[in-house]
């Protein structure tokens, strides 16, 4: 291929301060794994939507098929917020050539399966970004750090990055 292989990637996870906590979460060995092989384009929904760092920890709450991110505390409701931002960023994805993502798991905003708070039985759904871009972007892959964590795993999801970024060449948007 001649263009460059390009994921992105929870800041968090590349070692931006951009947690709720102020703390680092960065995942060294696998950013040893992928530096020499793919372009890592970190973001960050919750710092990029203007919630600052540190910040209140927030959850999803409701529906699990249309759940509201809501701080634990003062029970400020960002959905509205988030939503307006993550609009925004897949706009900007859709000219961007993105080939993968990998996202915090259990975040409210980019985990693949996060515990929503509610009435009645447990449930678990995305988080409102990893929800937006499985929406928008049936066929990229997506995979979180503690998955990746596994060598048949991260094999795996870089074949699926590889055969995503032939398909995109070969067919452009």
């Amino acid at each position: 291929m001649n263009t460059p292989i390009t994921i992105g990637i929870s800041a968090c996870l590349f070692g931006q301060n951009t947690r709720y906590d102020g703390g680092l979460r960065r995942e060294q060995g696998l950013l040893d794994r992928l530096t020499d092989k793919v372009v890592l384009m970190p973001l960050c929904p919750e710092a990029e939507c203007g919630l600052g760092i540190p910040r209140e920890p927030m959850q999803l709450e409701g529906d699990s098929e249309n759940p509201r991110l809501m701080t634990i505390t003062t029970r400020r409701d960002l959905t509205d917020r988030m939503q307006t931002w993550i609009d925004q960023r897949l706009a900007a994805l859709t000219n961007e050539t993105i080939n993968g993502l990998i996202l915090k798991a259990r975040s409210p905003s980019c985990g693949k399966q996060v515990a929503v708070h509610g009435p009645g039985e447990p449930a678990s759904g995305p988080g409102l970004f990893a929800r937006a871009c499985q929406q928008r972007f049936p066929g990229l892959p997506i995979a979180d750090e503690e998955e990746l964590r596994d060598p048949a795993r991260l094999a795996d999801f870089l074949k699926r990055v590889v055969d995503h970024a032939q398909n995109t060449q070969e067919n452009p948007k």
